[in-house]
């Protein structure tokens, strides 16, 4: 159990120890500044919007939030949703149906893997960013709609597709392309907008605000036209009460700073302290410029028993087991922060080098 706020000092269980298990890349889960902005919007709206926001949940925060993420990643429309899970499950659902078909990387995230199934579409499971087979299932698989979706940066894996790539093939094919953003959005790429912003070959971005952004719910960024089906038709949204005033004013102001000179600094010791552990520890998975790193132990009991070591060592680090994973890739998930120092990193290849090598 945490108690108190998320950084990368936490008590957990009553002893303090420093988290390298939070998808707080940015440091902003426990600033002032978001915390400050959600008393000022329960203070004016309360602490619920009451209903979905189709009926009388359809707050000023709510508008605002989305303009914020229009401005922001330069799109035309953009609908909210209570978290990723959500996002991906309505989106997907909205856009696919019996007689289409959905070509899925195969390490997708649950989310995804799940609204591809509620769709009732065909599911076509390509080989994890291997484009050469994307191809060859689109070659095999027609359909009345067909669209490509796809994370950028997986969450497990910590590496990143070529999105310009996968758009071409994409395009090549007549399909629509939706690309997860959840661990891009506010870390790579100009003012943090994700990996796909400079694609224009892109028909929908799922992002999230509870990662980079620190606080909690999700969107859809995409075309005016996609935005206005989504307010219709994406039950995840239209049964689901609204987001509090609160969240949505937190998000805003993540968003402002994200997009500011701190931003670019908060980013810059990010990649920092990335690379450390990268060059310190190369056998750990995932791409250069991705907060996330993949120790991979491949014994479920073992790396469990890593992972409560490590914690009695002052670490918090994730053991992820099947079925998050594929049965025999159980790992470690390192995940870094802005806040980190550079002593810290070399605490945890010490001590983590220690814990598995004895």
């Amino acid at each position: 159990m945490v108690d108190g706020r998320q950084g990368v000092r936490v008590v957990v269980d009553g002893a303090e120890v420093t988290s390298f298990a939070s998808n707080d890349y940015l440091g902003l889960a426990g600033d002032d500044r978001l915390a400050h902005a959600a008393i000022e919007a329960i203070e004016h709206g309360g602490t619920g919007v009451g209903a979905s926001r189709l009926i009388v949940g359809n707050h000023r925060a709510h508008v605002e939030l989305e303009a914020a993420v229009m401005d922001w990643l330069g799109v035309d429309g953009v609908r909210l949703f209570n978290s990723g899970y959500a996002a991906n499950t309505g989106v997907l659902t909205t856009l696919l149906r019996e007689g289409d078909v959905v070509f899925s990387d195969e390490l997708n995230h649950a989310s995804i893997v799940d609204g591809c199934r509620l769709s009732r579409a065909t599911i076509a499971i390509y080989r994890h960013r291997d484009l050469a087979d994307l191809e060859r299932a689109m070659k095999q698989h027609g359909g009345r709609r067909r669209i490509v979706v796809s994370e950028t940066v997986f969450s497990m894996d910590g590496d990143v597709v070529d999105v310009e790539a996968l758009a071409a093939v994409t395009k090549r094919s007549g399909a629509s392309l939706i690309l997860d953003e959840a661990h891009a959005m506010g870390v790579l790429g100009i003012e943090g907008r994700g990996v796909a912003a400079a694609c224009r070959d892109v028909d929908v971005v799922i992002g999230t605000f509870g990662k980079a952004l620190g606080s909690f719910g999700a969107f859809a960024a995409t075309t005016k036209a996609i935005a206005e089906l989504l307010w219709n038709r994406a039950r995840s949204l239209v049964f689901s009460t609204g987001l509090p005033p609160s969240v949505a004013a937190a998000s805003k102001r993540a968003i402002e700073i994200v997009r500011s000179a701190e931003g670019d600094e908060r980013r810059a010791k990010l990649s920092a302290i990335t690379r450390q552990f990268r060059a310190q520890v190369p056998r750990a998975g995932g791409s250069a410029n991705v907060p996330i790193a993949s120790w991979v132990i491949g014994d479920d009991r073992g790396v469990e028993e890593i992972g409560r070591a490590l914690l009695r060592e002052g670490l918090l680090v994730a053991s992820v087991r099947p079925p998050t994973v594929p049965v025999g890739t159980a790992r470690l998930r390192i995940s870094f922060s802005a806040g980190h120092e550079p002593s810290e990193i070399e605490d945890l290849t010490t001590i983590t080098q220690r814990v598995i090598y004895g």
